[in-house]
């Protein structure tokens, strides 16, 4: 049995062909890991993950659990707490996030909204704030 030139052609494109699964797969995850999104957790446990980098319109996202309730809405590419019945209403500042490392955080309901993606925030700067004053950390 001899291999002619048509048997190698053919067994190279199916060969080549077994690889566009993957390709596109490829293509597809990095596509949607791009750019900015925001986790949120609830308790340490991530309840949802959203795409900031091309959002646009306006989402809520309705956060119900023992402790209470808090509504996260998506304004465009920002994200912020529209709503929460904790008692002492810090997760209301700042209003909206749109940049990796912003965070808002109810301490009472423990839920926490992380932006997240590839660009870090240009000028270095780390933003922590305690009981309501900020202060800048480089």
């Amino acid at each position: 049995m001899k291999i002619k030139k048509w048997d190698i052609i053919i067994i190279s494109l199916f060969v080549l062909i077994s690889f566009i699964p993957a390709a596109v797969f490829a293509f597809q995850e990095q596509r949607q890991t791009s750019g900015l999104y925001a986790e949120i957790k609830v308790q340490g446990e991530v309840f949802q993950t959203v795409k900031l980098t091309g959002h646009t319109g306006r989402e809520e996202i309705r956060i119900e659990t023992k402790l209470g309730v808090n509504i996260v809405e998506v304004v465009d590419e920002k994200i912020g707490m529209y709503e929460a019945d904790c008692p002492d209403q810090i997760c209301y500042s700042p209003e909206f996030v749109s940049k990796p490392g912003e965070t808002i955080v109810c301490l009472p309901h423990r839920v926490v909204v992380e932006v997240k993606g590839e660009a870090p925030d240009k000028d270095g700067t780390d933003i922590i704030a305690y009981g309501g004053e900020i202060h800048d950390h480089e």
